[in-house]
């Protein structure tokens, strides 16, 4: 079998191996400012590009995945990511944390259905500032296989 035969077999055997995601999330995050007011911070929206944010869950049996992705913004984003894995009675199944640079980031456990994945995204694309006031895309949330 010549090289131009194998080259589709092989697609197609690498495309049937990938899996679809159980659960996603996909949102737009937009900048904010976030200035210190006596015990508290104040949000205002900022103009600028927004954050998009991809979280995605994924299953083979017992192992699940979960998948972090920031993608836009502005440029120099670093901060903190963070996916914690749960089974259905809210026991962790694995976490991860990165702190600097926005980039993907994945963690993998074992857990019966239905899992969850809790994100966090805390990115600034003005990182070592030391002002009362930040800019900065923030956001939490949690994606579930099925409704708990």
């Amino acid at each position: 079998m010549g090289f131009r035969a194998a080259t589709p077999l092989f697609l197609l055997l690498t495309l049937s191996a990938c899996e679809p995601p159980t659960a996603g999330r996909e949102v737009e995050v937009p900048l904010r400012l976030y200035r210190w007011q006596g015990e508290a911070y104040r949000a205002e929206p900022l103009p600028g590009k927004p954050l998009k944010v991809g979280v995605y869950l994924y299953r083979q049996g017992q192992e699940v995945w979960a998948h972090l992705r920031p993608e836009g913004g502005e440029a120099g984003l670093e901060g903190t990511l963070a996916l914690v894995l749960e089974g259905p009675g809210g026991e962790r199944a694995a976490e991860a944390v990165r702190e600097g640079k926005a980039s993907f980031l994945q963690v993998k456990g074992k857990a019966d259905r239905p899992a969850c994945a809790f994100y966090l995204v805390s990115l600034s694309p003005d990182p070592w500032s030391e002002d009362l006031e930040v800019r900065l895309y923030h956001e939490s949330g949690r994606v579930c296989e099925e409704e708990r």
